[in-house]
């Protein structure tokens, strides 16, 4: 499938994405001392260095030593930066390039990619797989730093949130027709191998949520015993919320005075009741769809309702770290799919019910372990990006995974029924 091309205009275009894309990920940890950039702030996340040596390690695997035939820069790297010879809970505990190493490496790889381009032109695939794997991991960095809620951080190019239209709660439906759809990514563009092939199903007449569910209505949830009516939670759902005292979305802290908190990735700030939860596990999106008789949308259906007659209408939606923060709902309304659904991409990721398979035909590519090794595992599939996931990957086909009971992602909910 990989096709080389000579036409200079792809060239230059995939060049310019990747010189952003670099720039991007600096300024993102520019702000950050070296000593934070060094240190695992969890388990379950890696030190912001190694995400800076990964992205190079596999920028210098695919677009050089793949691409060309040449040798790895650093072969004596390959495995540490690897994510799966390495585990994320052992990244803090072995001899890493420091920071400062880490930028330097990155620098020469880019180099070396560069003069591969001239020699060896660019296959449309695999530079735009590295490009958007750049891109995705600045995403995890964020979650990162959300999770370390490091002290005065503070990226310059943050814009501010506009406005809330109000009067939105995540309660509001919008009537899908269904019928017989295609799902999966065309062939005319750049897509991952999970989003292939594209193929027909058949999905009943359902309605979705209008928007995201609030944190005003997750406050009413939570406060009016929601992590405590066990006729809502599974059971594996019940035993990981007891085990680990769940009791609110992970970044929320309630202050003496009764007031609650949310802690961004910019520091606290008052819990915005327009703006969609966020940090919320699977088995918590479904607890709280079954308390208002509703429940999670099929990943078939997610994908129904977020069709465009007009595909730059997607242009309307908080992607791409424009604010570094959530956004109210609905404050993006030029983004309405054509049933109506708001903020389908964008915001937050949303939780479906459907476990991560493959679809039928499935053909792993490049590399087996970008997906299929994770089918079929127990991971459930969420839609749509968030704040921090670039437009470029945010595409109504594009499909993310995680475990349910994970919260470190930006993650929130958006309800379903099926149809009266």
């Amino acid at each position: 499938m990989a096709v080389s091309v000579d036409n200079r205009g792809d060239v230059s275009q995939l060049v310019a994405g990747l010189e952003a894309a670099r720039s991007h990920t600096l300024a993102l940890v520019a702000p950050i001392a070296d000593a934070g950039l060094e240190r695992q702030v969890d388990p379950i996340v890696s030190p912001l260095a190694w995400d800076l040596a990964h992205i190079a390690a596999y920028e210098d695997l695919w677009l050089v030593h793949r691409h060309t035939g040449a040798p790895l820069l650093r072969a004596d790297l390959a495995a540490k930066y690897d994510a799966f010879e390495t585990p994320r809970a052992v990244r803090g505990e072995i001899e890493l390039l420091d920071a400062a190493g880490a930028r330097a490496y990155m620098a020469a790889v880019r180099e070396r990619a560069l003069r591969a381009i001239q020699t060896h032109g660019v296959d449309p695939i695999l530079h735009e797989m590295v490009l958007q794997h750049e891109q995705q991991h600045t995403e995890t960095m964020l979650q990162t730093l959300r999770l370390g809620r490091l002290p005065g951080y503070a990226h310059p190019g943050r814009r501010p949130a506009p406005a809330a239209p109000g009067g939105y709660t995540g309660l509001e439906f919008v009537r899908v027709e269904g019928g017989d759809v295609q799902l999966g990514a065309p062939d005319d563009r750049f897509s991952h191998d999970n989003e292939r092939p594209r193929h027909k199903v058949g999905v009943a007449p359902f309605q979705i949520g209008l928007t995201p569910v609030t944190n005003a209505t997750w406050l009413a949830f939570s406060e009016g015993g929601g992590y405590e009516h066990r006729e809502w939670w599974s059971d594996e759902a019940w035993a990981w919320k007891q085990q680990y005292d769940i009791t609110r979305p992970l970044h929320w802290e309630r202050r003496p005075d009764g007031a609650w908190l949310e802690h961004s990735v910019h520091g606290p700030r008052e819990l915005d009741p327009d703006r969609p939860v966020a940090h919320v596990s699977c088995f918590e999106a479904a607890a709280v769809a079954r308390a208002h008789g509703a429940r999670l949308p099929t990943e078939a259906e997610w994908e129904t309702a977020a069709t465009w007659d007009q595909p730059t209408s997607r242009a309307g939606a908080n992607l791409g770290q424009l604010t570094f923060d959530t956004t109210p709902v609905g404050a993006f309304p030029s983004g309405a799919s054509d049933c109506g659904a708001l903020d389908l991409l964008g915001n937050v990721w949303e939780w479906t019910s459907s476990e991560f398979d493959g679809y039928a035909g499935f053909e792993p590519y490049p590399y087996r372990e970008y997906s299929k090794v994770f089918f079929r595992t127990g991971h459930r599939v969420l839609r749509g990006g968030s704040w921090a996931t670039h437009a470029r990957v945010a595409t109504p086909t594009f499909r993310n995974w995680d475990l349910p009971q994970r919260r470190q992602i930006f993650s929130g909910v958006r309800l379903a029924m099926n149809e009266e």
